[in-house]
């Protein structure tokens, strides 16, 4: 089916949805100044297929979220499902870790149409 065709509501289909927050112990690192890095990819013999990012400058948790991948001409993904992962920024440079930055993924890959998902910020970036 061709993504033109689609209905709005079919759209949801190829994202993934859900509600970011942190450990209540861990919110302390959390600053005013940081970013919000939503990263989504699907994994494949240890290497991130089709990342993508989604940067959110100004943020209060808890925090609802959708993300979808890229979508192809033809209406359709590269892949059927996807890891989240969450981090804060610190020093607006999301490929350097500084000390105080918190982390949380979905660790398994989601199939696309997820719905609800909890992730939470539960350590330190590493």
């Amino acid at each position: 089916m061709a993504l033109a065709d689609m209905d709005t509501n079919d759209m949801a289909g190829l994202s993934i949805e859900g509600t970011i927050n942190a450990v209540p112990e861990l919110q302390q690192y959390l600053s005013t100044s940081d970013r919000l890095i939503i990263k989504l990819f699907h994994p494949k013999d240890g290497i991130e297929m089709d990342a993508k990012y989604s940067i959110v400058g100004n943020f209060q948790l808890p925090l609802k979220f959708r993300i979808s991948p890229s979508i192809l001409m033809d209406g359709t993904t590269h892949h059927d499902k996807y890891v989240v992962e969450v981090f804060t920024d610190k020093d607006q440079d999301v490929l350097r870790i500084e000390s105080g930055e918190l982390f949380g993924t979905t660790r398994d890959a989601l199939q696309l149409g997820s719905r609800d998902v909890r992730l939470l910020m539960n350590q330190f970036r590493e």
